[in-house]
């Protein structure tokens, strides 16, 4: 193979004298490339020294806080480096810059606040140890509290739940880097459905927020969402679980580090059985991590009562962390506070035993979190009772009660229809029964009829509930459309379409019975109670006038009892036409911003 370089160097040399004049030559040559470099080291080393010239620039150093005895161009460079990172949050920047002032093997914080999160610029991972490991693993760091304690316990199964906020997805998220340098490690995060993953907001996207920090890190959407750590080859996926059907799907699978976010959203059926996939051959004992809000009504709320007063609710933070033990046998699950008694007492070898523990939260462990989003606080202050208390204190026992959704002194009463409505809308919810003996008191056909005032408020105008047949009820609807129109010029009509093809061929029938009208076919989804939640939520905060009138007494009487009434015709109906009022402001402000 040919040498690099010139090719008359290759030339043979004949006589001495050649030989001579060639060292000669080179010799010069190569004393000018070194005064060269010389000349250009000092050069440059002039001019970094050299005092900075321009206001503009000596302007910009006076704010970093340098005078003008500081003021040369190597501290413009460095200024503009730190602008650049701060700026930017530019990961480069930052690691040259540490590397300028030789920190910590160029670990940058980024707040002088050792709770926060830390970029380290080299982009290694320090995770605490959690006790199953022999060695130190590589950390974006926790904050102090419950979530380091998360991060720290050694059980089998931990539960980090409680209130909104309190930091837990974020930890979930990062445990899954603790063995990411680990060959054949592999992780698997569920949530519920595929939306919950993709979703802006969503796991995926606080998956990039951490793991884009990580060296070696590489993401893919196909087949499934996923990173994976080079170099060893270790990943995680995203998954999802909606139904039963799918448990099919994990069959034969080895997972070590098995995540679900919201656990309360899965069956128990569903958690156990993805407990049997939870084995590893790759050297780290395998292991499962969980978060949830509270949810009464939920297995969890049971499988966690040893963690909860069960007078209150609330979480016994003395118990917080603190390790159980339990097996299961025939679908039944037993607790014990050793492995080896438990063990004993039913049968089985130790192994069986998991250890588990819950690690409660709250919004003010999250430290990142109230700074960054003062108003979260605000946000969870204002929503409906029922939902404050399992979301911002953490509540495991509250349950939907009469009067905690809607009370009569919270509404404010106005004699006549306001003018500044910006929008109307009317929803029904639809019934096509008449009394018998038999049945002396079914279900209505409703119709709310409310309108969105412009400092964001909105009104209860109209309120119609007849309990009538299929064709009554249709002709109901259309009396009314023409009524609505001609007093109000433009309202906005909701019809809710039942599951099946039969309700879907009533909703269609009753557009097209509709035209010349703005309809929309709205498909409920979720629980009544979780539908009512926005408008129960505007009620309590005073932002619900009711034009008064004779329905008023009807309409607050089944309010008041809901969700514990037999009927809540009336209260479907005011759900969707709050909300129908709600997204149409969103769409507007969306179009006034473009």
């Amino acid at each position: 193979m040919p040498a690099k370089g010139n090719v008359s160097n290759l030339q043979p040399v004949h006589t001495k004298e050649e030989a001579r004049e060639r060292g000669r030559i080179g010799g010069i040559k190569s004393g000018e490339a070194k005064r060269a470099k010389k000349n250009l080291q000092q050069i440059a080393k002039t001019i970094l020294e050299a005092q900075v010239k321009g206001k503009d620039a000596q302007q910009f150093l006076r704010s970093f806080g340098l005078d003008e005895q500081d003021s040369n161009y190597q501290a413009l460079m460095i200024a503009k480096l730190l602008n650049k990172a701060l700026t930017d949050t530019d990961v480069n920047a930052i690691r040259t810059l540490a590397q300028i002032a030789g920190i910590d093997g160029g670990t940058l914080s980024l707040a002088d606040d050792t709770s926060v999160e830390t970029i380290d610029a080299y982009q290694k991972i320090y995770i605490p140890n959690n006790g199953r490991d022999s060695y130190d693993s590589p950390y974006l760091s926790p904050q102090p509290g419950p979530q380091t304690m998360f991060m720290c316990s050694s059980a089998d199964i931990i539960i980090y739940g409680g209130a909104a906020g309190g930091g837990k997805t974020y930890a979930l998220l990062m445990e899954g880097l603790r063995h990411k340098d680990i060959a054949g490690f592999n992780g698997l995060v569920l949530r519920k459905n595929y939306t919950q993953i993709t979703s802006p907001g969503g796991l995926w996207e606080a998956s990039n927020k951490i793991y884009s920090q990580v060296q070696g890190a590489m993401s893919k959407i196909s087949p499934v969402h996923h990173w994976t750590f080079a170099p060893s080859g270790a990943n995680i996926r995203f998954g999802h679980l909606a139904s039963d059907k799918e448990l099919s799907g994990w069959q034969g699978s080895e997972i070590c580090y098995l995540a679900f976010d919201e656990l309360t959203h899965f069956s128990r059926h569903q958690f156990l059985y993805m407990l049997s996939r939870n084995r590893s051959t790759c050297g780290i004992r395998p292991y499962v991590r969980a978060t949830c809000n509270p949810d009464s009504d939920s297995w969890v709320a049971d499988f966690i009562s040893w963690w909860i007063n069960q007078d209150t609710g609330y979480p016994i933070y003395e118990r917080s962390g603190v390790v159980r033990y339990m097996c299961v046998l025939n679908d039944t699950i037993y607790w014990g506070s050793n492995p080896h008694e438990l063990a004993k007492e039913h049968g089985v070898n130790v192994e069986e035993c998991k250890s588990v523990t819950f690690i409660a939260s709250k919004l003010t462990d999250n430290k990142v979190l109230m700074a960054k989003d003062p108003s979260y606080m605000a946000n969870l202050k204002a929503l409906a009772e029922i939902d404050k208390e399992r979301l911002l204190y953490g509540n495991w026992k509250i349950r939907p009660a009469a009067g905690m959704y809607f009370k009569t002194e919270n509404f404010t009463f106005v004699d006549a229809v306001p003018k500044n409505i910006i929008a109307y809308a009317r929803s029904w919810d639809l019934a096509a029964t008449e009394p018998t003996p038999l049945n002396p008191d079914p279900d209505a056909t409703a119709g709310v009829l409310m309108g969105l005032l412009d400092d964001g408020r909105v009104i209860v105008i109209d309120v119609k509930r007849k309990q009538i047949k299929a064709n009554d009820a249709r002709n109901l609807l259309r009396n009314m459309a023409a009524i609505d129109q001609g007093k109000y010029k433009f309202v906005q009509i909701t019809i809710p379409q039942d599951p099946g093809q039969a309700g879907k061929a009533q909703a269609q029938s009753l557009v097209s019975m509709l035209a010349g009208y703005s309809v929309e076919i709205v498909s409920p989804t979720g629980s009544k109670e979780v539908r009512a939640t926005p408008f129960a939520s505007q009620v309590q905060a005073g932002n619900v006038l009711i034009l008064k009138s004779e329905w008023n007494d009807m309409y607050l009487s089944e309010l008041e009892s809901f969700p514990e009434s037999k009927h809540d015709d009336m209260v479907d109906a005011s759900s969707d036409a709050f909300n129908k009022l709600m997204n149409s402001r969103r769409r507007n402000n969306g179009k006034k911003k473009r």
